[in-house]
């Protein structure tokens, strides 16, 4: 896999929360395995919440036209409205 230089600038409380995840409990071994491990779970929590949609949506869309109501727009803003 290819790997590219990423440069972030962090305020101070934020380098203090990377300093304490690499170097206090020594979860990571860098600050680039702490971000790094921080884009992958971001990764995985839209992948999760793609596939929780895909399978409500499915659920839907197999009941077929009967599920869906036809309502004009003036309706839709009506409901929203309230």
């Amino acid at each position: 896999m290819e790997r590219r230089h990423l440069n972030i600038v962090l305020d101070d409380d934020l380098a203090t929360h990377v300093d304490r995840r690499v170097q206090g409990d020594g979860a990571f071994r860098s600050a680039d395995d702490y971000v790094g491990e921080l884009i992958r779970r971001d990764m995985e929590d839209d992948a999760d919440a793609a596939q929780f949609l895909d399978e409500l949506l499915s659920e839907t869309l197999m009941d077929g036209d009967q599920a869906f109501l036809a309502v004009s727009a003036a309706e839709v803003l009506r409901r929203n409205a309230k």
